[in-house]
């Protein structure tokens, strides 16, 4: 087993070089789960409110599908995505409404 790092040999002990390297590997794994579950990697803008803007949506349908799994634990991922899309679909589609300050702001 190697651990490469960049760290100075006397700035870090082994045990919070491992501490580091574990936390790292959880956020690549949520990292990896959002961006193939959710379209995180979908975005082709070039503009960083865009992104930011992507983000905050991909992160809520990420909670959306996550409490439709609570609910319902026996569900599959795609079916826990299918559901929380249907239930919030009547909120995407009302939510926005010609002239509504929401609207102009987009």
């Amino acid at each position: 087993f190697f651990l490469i790092s960049t760290f100075e040999q006397s700035d870090i002990t082994l045990a919070e070089l491992l501490r580091a390297w574990k936390a790292r590997w959880g956020i690549e794994v949520i990292h990896r789960l959002v961006k193939q579950n959710l379209s995180f990697g979908q975005c082709r803008y070039r503009d960083i409110q865009a992104h930011r803007n992507w983000a905050f949506l991909v992160v809520q349908a990420f909670h959306a599908v996550l409490e439709v799994r609570k609910r319902d634990p026996e569900l599959t991922w795609r079916a826990a995505q299918h559901l929380a899309a249907q239930e919030h679909r009547k909120f995407v589609l009302t939510a926005l409404f010609p002239g509504s300050p929401l609207l102009e702001a987009v």
